[in-house]
């Protein structure tokens, strides 16, 4: 038997505690409670320092070496928190539970406080309000597969939503990005999707098993009966919130099953290049959904996002959608009236998440009874209303019904309850007359103890003594270090309790007993509210469904009267849908656009587009910076807008639906997976290839640019006559490569169009708009000299370009010319002739040039022509 290594520091009771709480919870960084402080040691701790700028300090020793530690306040806890969360961290929160007096009790005066990890805290499963952002859903998603088919379980436990999505492989990567989830888990790897490892049970058996018991239910024909892909992934959802909450329980509805095809897929590259929640560089302002937001809730904000991210496609459901808004948009009061009546409710649909996750607080007591109070009210002002639509008919009834819930709250909830619940102070007084009593009782003893106060001056003769209270001592009395003596006599009736620099504390026997009482009556108090306050919340959770239910009318009514607002504030038009593709708009705008140019002063020209049997194919030419671009996204969001049940930025549109929306306008490289700008043009052009149909709504811009000029252009001609002849969807295709045009002759439903430009006394006009037929030539050179090339360069470009057009006059071919230049055959003479002094001259540009740089380059011309 070896002998024990004696010289083998040995490991202190907390640090043996905190390594077996470490190990459970794994990478995720441990905040170890400690007193008023949670606690990170070791590499948790240089992590944290480093996330949160924090000073990394050492605690004692660990196997003969110090030990990094870093703390953070428990008070202000949440934000670190979010800072971590939002760095890409878990936490795990390792609670003190017991206190100090049971430890000791249970196992001794020296005994460790007994301590456990109450939650994983993941970027998924937040409910915390400073945790999340108040006008974005908060979704955990988990994939799964059963045999061929895939399908995403996800939930936002701060509200409660629940859906599953069956999907096939290749729509799996449209699906999250419509749902944009936090955090997504598996079991394995998917490619092209980041995954976090879940916790297990992504089995459609326990999956069934874990909804049944979850929603108390023997069968699962009311919620739709599921698909072994979605049981697979339902099962790992709830095993990844059971492992991160531990004893809580995340506030979960009935599932919502997201029937395919209920909702225009939208792929990640096309919401990128919509910019439709968020714009370039992943923020708000920018994007589409900021642009329209005319919401005055945050469940309405989050709505709206949903609703874009998801337009519907079923024309029955949209134009419900659209007929609340015209019945908002057609009267301004009512509108106005009702906007104002939403300002002023609160986001309950959190603050019982928060309950249910046994995260809430007095506060989210007092919201639930606030807002639902004003809901009941909003019901009763709209039911008022005439010819109301039938959305907002089937709306109405969830705004009601919690009129006794209401009224125990009103009767048992101070005004304004605290956000702290461990101070007390919510429940309203008359609600409990023993805890009245008990109230009364500590602030006589508080008066009592002041009345002592003024007593013991006038006893000891000292004007300065003071009665204190904190929380080492409790109540005290405290002279200054020379009145001491007075009190130290043994026949004082006074016990001393502690020196400090310049203030001696003592105790007595009155104090003592009103103090004790105080202390007492306090203790039995907070006790009595925290009984009331669980009882109080168990309420709420246990009409958990008919409230979420109402959070829900209220966004959606917000959704609405917001829309109606924005659609008045633009002058946007009512949009006509149909059930045949076609596509036609009069005086269409882009909404970010034409917002952005308004705020510059300047006027957005408007153009219209008409995509149908005939002409469902757009070639369009035209210079950079006329506007291609802008047109095409215009369309697109046209489409996008309608179909999500809003008002569209035009003078007329009449829309079929679109079941498939595809962007590629622009492209960048994709390093992280080694790609370059044109591998991500070309891949996602393949998959567009791949996945439209004659009811999709495809947009391209400058397919091909990304190569040689030979290789683009076949590309190019041949992706054109595959969306005509195969794809068949409506498309509309921007180029520079003119020759392009020549497919007109062949393909029957391709029509040419471009954006109009001028050139006036040498300088380029581009006027914005779109008309028939093809683009005289590109302006590019025009275009160079608007973004500033210097004029050397503009000189040579020209001369170079009439010899390329010469060759290609000469010859018809693309190339023809570029023998005679020196990039393409370096073994011949420039053919092109080389004047130095006219070449100088074209570079000088006197409106820049100070008398002294004038002079000197006169003298430099000279030169030259003394030489030439």
């Amino acid at each position: 038997m070896a002998r024990a290594d004696r010289s083998a520091p040995k490991q202190t009771p907390m640090m043996a505690q905190y390594h077996r709480l470490k190990a459970e919870a794994g990478e995720a960084l441990l905040f170890y409670r400690m007193g008023d402080f949670f606690e990170l040691f070791f590499d948790d701790a240089r992590a944290a320092a480093a996330t949160l700028d924090i000073a990394l300090t050492t605690r004692g020793e660990d196997g003969g070496e110090p030990v990094p530690m870093c703390g953070v306040p428990v008070h202000a806890a949440e934000t670190y928190l979010a800072r971590l969360i939002r760095a890409g961290h878990r936490v795990a929160i390792a609670e003190q539970v017991e206190s100090p007096a049971e430890a000791r009790k249970a196992r001794g005066s020296k005994a460790l406080v007994e301590r456990a990890i109450i939650r994983l805290v993941t970027p998924g499963t937040l409910t915390e309000e400073a945790l999340l952002e108040s006008g974005s859903s908060n979704w955990l998603a988990a994939v799964a597969c059963a045999g061929e088919e895939w399908a995403v379980a996800a939930a936002d436990i701060s509200t409660g939503r629940f859906e599953l999505v069956a999907c096939e492989a290749g729509d799996l990567e449209a699906e999250l990005a419509r749902l944009g989830p936090a955090e997504t888990i598996g079991a394995g790897e998917v490619p092209g999707i980041t995954l976090s490892e879940g916790k297990g049970g992504f089995d459609s058996l326990a999956g069934e098993r874990a909804l049944k018991a979850r929603f108390g239910v023997a069968t699962l024909d009311g919620f739709g009966s599921p698909g072994r892909a979605e049981l697979a992934a339902a099962g790992g959802l709830f095993a990844y919130l059971d492992a991160t909450q531990k004893d809580a329980m995340a506030f979960l509805a009935a599932p919502r099953r997201v029937a395919r095809g209920g909702h225009m897929a939208i792929d990640a590259a096309t919401r990128d290049s919509l910019e439709i929640c968020r714009a370039q560089g992943g923020e708000h302002r920018g994007s589409l959904l900021a642009c329209i937001d005319r919401c005055v809730t945050a469940p309405g904000r989050r709505l709206l996002a949903e609703d874009l991210s998801a337009p519907l496609t079923d024309i029955a459901a949209i134009e419900a959608r659209l007929a609340l808004v015209q019945w908002l948009r057609e009267e301004p009061i009512r509108r106005a009236r009702l906007r104002n009546a939403l300002k002023a409710l609160p986001d309950i649909g959190r603050a019982l998440g928060r309950l249910v996750a046994g995260r809430g607080s007095p506060r989210d007591l007092g919201l639930l009874r606030d807002g639902l109070r004003a809901a009941a009210t909003l019901k009763q002002d709209l039911e008022a209303e005439p010819d109301r639509p039938a959305l907002l008919a089937r709306l109405l009834p969830q705004l009601g019904g919690h009129a006794a819930l209401v009224d125990r709250l009103a009767l048992a909830i101070v005004a304004a309850p605290p956000l702290d619940a461990s101070k007390g102070g919510y429940i309203a007084e008359g609600y409990d007359d023993a805890l009245d009593a008990l109230r009364n009782a500590s602030s006589d003893g508080r008066r009592a103890i002041a009345g002592l106060e003024s007593r013991y001056r006038e006893a000891t003769g000292i004007a300065t003594l003071k009665i204190r209270h904190n929380a080492v001592l409790g109540y005290h009395i405290e002279v200054s270090a020379r009145h001491a003596d007075r009190l130290m006599a043994e026949d004082s009736g006074f016990t001393h309790r502690q020196t400090l620099a310049g203030v001696v504390r003592f105790n007595s026997p009155d104090l003592h007993a009103e103090a004790s009482r105080v202390v007492e009556a306090g203790a039995h108090a907070l006790a009595a509210e925290a009984a009331h306050f669980e009882v109080l919340s168990a309420a709420a959770v246990a009409s958990a469904t008919a409230i979420a239910a109402t959070a829900d009318a209220i966004a959606r009514i917000d959704v609405a009267a917001g829309n109606a607002e924005r659609a008045a504030e633009g002058g946007w038009c009512l949009p006509r849908l149909a059930d045949q593709p076609c596509l036609e708009l009069e005086g269409g705008r882009h909404p970010v656009v034409e917002e952005a140019l308004a705020a510059d002063g300047e006027r957005f020209i408007a153009n219209g587009c008409n995509l149908g049997p005939a002409d469902r194919l757009w070639l369009i030419t035209g210079p950079n910076m006329g506007g291609k671009s802008t047109f095409l996204r215009q369309v697109a969001i046209a489409a996008l807008l309608a179909q999500a049940g809003c008002y569209v930025p035009a003078t007329r549109a009449r829309i079929g639906i679109v079941d498939r929306l595809f962007s590629r306008v622009g492209a960048a490289d994709n390093l992280a997976r080694g790609r370059s700008t044109f591998m991500v043009e070309m891949v996602e052009t393949a998959a567009i290839l791949a996945q439209a149909t004659p009811n999709s709504l495809v947009i391209l811009d400058e397919i091909g640019r990304g190569t040689s000029t030979y290789d683009g252009l076949a590309i190019a001609w041949a992706v054109v006559e595959a969306m005509h002849d195969q794809v068949r969807s409506r498309t509309l295709f921007a180029t520079h490569y003119h020759e392009l045009t020549r497919l007109a002759d062949r393909l029957d439903s391709l029509s040419l169009h471009h954006v109009r430009a001028r050139e006036w006394k040498g300088d380029l006009v581009l006027l914005h708009e779109v008309g028939d037929g093809p683009a005289d030539r590109s302006y590019g050179i025009a275009v160079a000299k608007l973004a500033g090339l210097p004029p050397i360069v503009l000189a040579r470009a020209r001369s170079v370009l009439a010899k390329l057009e010469a060759g290609r006059d000469a010859t018809g071919g693309i190339a023809a010319g570029l023998d005679d230049l020196p990039l393409f055959a370096s073994q011949k003479v420039e053919t092109v002739a080389s004047d130095p002094l006219a070449e100088a001259l074209a570079t000088l540009d006197p409106d820049s040039m100070s008398p002294r740089d004038a002079l000197e380059a006169l003298y430099a011309l000279k030169r030259l022509a003394a030489d030439g």
